[in-house]
């Protein structure tokens, strides 16, 4: 995926039954812990970068 692909694009890995969603701030590989309702869905971010699912638009 190139780094300029939208966020509401990455669509989360599915091993068995268990959804794998990593934190989507750029560059970032942590787990993303939180979810944001976001104006494309579910949007999750890590500890570090909650903040900025805070500020997603709706």
């Amino acid at each position: 995926m190139s780094d300029n692909t939208p966020p509401w694009e990455n669509k989360p890995a599915k091993q068995s039954e268990l959804y794998i969603h990593l934190c989507m701030h750029n560059s970032c590989k942590e787990w993303g812990a939180y979810g944001f309702d976001g104006s494309y869905g579910v949007e999750w971010f890590c500890f570090e970068h909650r903040a900025d699912g805070k500020k997603t638009p709706k």
